[in-house]
C-alpha cells in the first residue's frame, strides 16, 4: 500500500505526536499518526504548561481552548515542615504579553483532547491498534504487529521513554534506568488556588488546581531504592500513599484522600543523546530526552520539539537533511540542559541536612534564584527561534 508515501509518519499519539501533527497540518504538510493503543487516554494526571509551551499552542490557534479548560494560578507557594516560607507571584514570570498568563494548569486528558480535536479538524488521521514492529529505512517503510505495512516519507518517533525506535535504531541509546525516585499522582479536591511545593525529607509534593471546580492535581515524589515499574497506568494502594506522606499537613492529606485513583510509578531516565536523528528518523519528546518531572518541563519540551520540527518541515519541504540539522541545532542543547537542571532540582528539593535545608530556604526566600532559573526556561519563544535559524 502506498497511500501514505507522501506523508510524514508520526509514531505515537501523545503530546509530542499530536502537537507535531497539528504543526505539520497547519503548514500544509501531509502526515499520519500511528498509535499502538486502541484509543487515546490519560490516567488521572495533571500538567502545567508554562509560557514556553504556550507560545507554540498559541501559534496553533489553541490558546483560548487551553484557557477555557484550565486554571491560571496567581502565585507559587513554597512550604517546608508544613509552613509557608516563600511566595512567588506568577506575574513575575509573565514574559510574553500576548499570552494571557505565564502558566496554565489542566488535566492531561483535556490537553490531549484539545490537540486531537485540532489535528482532526485540520484533516489529520490517526490509525489505532498499530504497534510498530519494524522500520525499513532503505525502502521508507514501516511495518506493524497487525501485519500492516506502509510506505512513508519520513518517520517522527514520538513513542515515549520506552521508545522502541530509539532502542533499536540509535546506537548507545541505553535502556531506561531507574532514577532513584518513585512518584505518586492523582486528582483530588482542594480549595487552594496556587501552585504549592511542599518540601520534606527525601520527599516532596507539588499540587495545583486544574480547573475552576476545585479539582487539583498532585504529584508526590519519594526518594527510594525500591524499584517501581515505569507505568502511568499502575494503580497504587491508598494505604501506601498516605504512609509515604504521613508527615505532611492536613490540607495536603485531605487532597490525597479525595483522589479517585492514585497511581504510582518509577521515574526512569536515559542519558542524553549526541544526535536526535538518523537518515529517516527524528526523535521528539520523551523518546529524545526523558527527564525527571521536577521542573514540570517534560510536556513543554515535547511541545517545543513538535512545533519547531513542524515549522521547519513547512519551510524546507522534503529537504530532511537540512531540516534535521536545524532541528538538532535548535533542540539538543536546550533539552539536554533542562534535562540536567531537572535532575539537579530533585536533589535540591530533597535535602535532609538541617543546615543545608536552612540555606536552601533562605536562598529561595531572599534571592532571585527561582525567577532567574525559571526565566531561562519560560522566556523562550520557539516560533521566533525557529524562524531565526531558517533565516541564517
Amino acid at each position: 500500500m502506498n497511500e501514505f508515501s507522501s506523508h510524514i509518519a508520526i509514531i505515537g499519539a501523545g503530546i509530542s505526536g499530536l502537537t507535531l501533527g497539528c504543526s505539520l497540518k497547519s503548514m500544509g504538510v501531509e502526515t499520519i499518526i500511528f498509535e499502538k493503543s486502541s484509543d487515546i487516554s490519560e490516567y488521572g494526571a495533571g500538567i502545567s504548561i508554562s509560557s514556553n509551551g504556550l507560545i507554540p499552542l498559541d501559534q496553533l490557534g489553541l490558546i483560548e481552548e487551553i484557557k477555557k479548560n484550565s486554571f491560571s494560578p496567581q502565585k507559587v507557594i513554597f512550604k517546608h515542615n508544613n509552613k509557608s516560607f516563600f511566595e512567588l507571584q506568577a506575574s513575575r514570570l509573565h514574559f510574553f504579553n500576548k499570552i494571557p498568563a505565564p502558566l496554565f494548569s489542566m488535566s492531561r486528558q483535556k490537553l490531549i483532547k484539545t490537540l486531537q480535536e485540532k489535528y482532526e479538524s485540520l484533516g489529520g488521521k490517526i490509525l489505532f491498534d498499530h504497534e510498530l514492529k519494524n522500520i525499513n529505512e532503505s525502502e521508507n517503510r514501516v511495518s506493524f504487529s497487525n501485519t500492516k505495512s506502509y510506505k512513508i516519507k519520513h518517520i517522527a518517533a514520538c513513542d515515549g521513554i520506552k521508545s522502541v525506535i530509539r532502542e533499536r535504531y540509535f546506537s548507545k541509546s541505553f535502556e531506561p534506568q531507574y532514577s532513584g525516585y518513585s512518584a505518586w499522582r492523582g486528582i483530588g479536591k482542594s480549595n487552594s488556588k496556587s501552585v504549592e511545593f511542599h518540601l520534606g525529607k527525601n520527599s516532596h509534593i507539588v499540587s495545583y488546581p486544574i480547573n475552576n471546580d476545585g479539582d487539583a492535581s498532585f504529584v508526590g515524589i519519594v526518594k527510594t531504592e525500591n524499584l517501581e515499574e515505569e507505568s502511568w497506568k499502575k494503580e497504587g494502594a491508598f494505604e501506601e500513599l498516605l504512609k509515604d506522606f504521613s508527615s505532611y499537613d492536613e490540607s495536603i492529606f485531605s487532597m490525597l484522600k479525595t483522589s479517585s485513583k492514585p497511581y504510582k510509578w518509577g521515574i526512569y531516565i536515559r542519558p542524553p543523546l549526541k544526535t536526535l536523528f538518523t537518515q529517516k528518523v527524528t526523535l521528539l519528546g520523551d523518546a529524545a530526552h526523558p527527564m525527571v518531572p521536577f521542573l514540570g518541563q517534560g510536556g513543554c519540551m515535547a511541545i517545543e520539539d513538535a512545533y519547531s520540527l513542524g515549522l521547519l518541515c513547512g519551510h524546507k519541504g522534503d529537504d530532511f537533511s537540512s531540516i534535521q540539522k536545524l532541528y538538532q541545532k535548535l533542540r539538543i542543547g536546550r533539552t539536554n540542559k533542562i534535562q540536567k537542571m531537572s535532575y539537579q532540582q530533585g536533589k535540591f528539593n530533597h535535602l535532609k541536612n538541617p543546615l543545608l535545608v536552612s540555606l536552601r530556604n533562605a536562598l529561595l526566600k531572599n534571592t532571585n534564584v527561582v525567577v532567574k532559573r525559571l526565566e531561562y526556561i519560560y522566556h523562550y519563544n520557539t516560533h521566533i527561534e525557529t524562524l531565526s535559524v531558517l533565516k541564517n
